[in-house]
């Protein structure tokens, strides 16, 4: 489960866990219908999905990348499906299915839960980190007011209504 009661908080949380956070809740600010982490060789970079399009936002940082799929695996209750026996023909030689975790994130904001479904590719280098988010318009002022408040320096009561 992951978090957010005041921004002196999130503030002292480990860096992989205030990167979830920030994430979930831009993406919940920008009525985002997902949030992805797309991993490469040289990093991650993370994208919303605003609309339908997708919008790079930023690289992840190179210290925070590699406790990214872990931190989520921590937080998250996930599935593992059973490896299947399977011969990959073509493609890289010895290569192997690696089938994707799935399960759900639970997010609060003060007294408000939200449960997000999540999968993870656990293919490495490559990969990824997929959370939808339905109706993410209920929570965007609640999440835009944490951010202030995060970004601001200043506590919020977040027991609110959203809007």
């Amino acid at each position: 489960m992951l978090t957010f009661e005041s921004a002196s908080q999130l503030r002292a949380e480990p860096d992989p866990r205030r990167f979830w956070n920030l994430a979930v809740l831009m993406a919940l600010r920008d009525k985002a219908e997902r949030v992805e982490v797309r991993f490469t060789e040289d990093g991650g970079i993370l994208y919303n999905r605003v609309d339908g399009r997708d919008w790079e936002l930023t690289p992840v940082p190179d210290d925070v990348f590699p406790l990214l799929k872990p931190e989520l695996r921590a937080v998250c209750r996930l599935v593992s499906p059973e490896r299947p026996d399977v011969t990959v023909r073509g493609g890289t030689p010895g290569g192997r299915f690696e089938p994707q975790e799935i399960g759900w994130l639970t997010y609060s904001i003060g007294s408000h839960l939200l449960d997000l479904p999540v999968r993870i590719d656990p293919r490495e280098p490559w990969g990824g980190v997929t959370i939808d988010l339905e109706h993410p318009e209920e929570m965007a002022g609640l999440a835009a007011d944490a951010l202030a408040a995060y970004y601001g320096r200043e506590d919020t009561d977040l027991d609110t209504e959203p809007e």
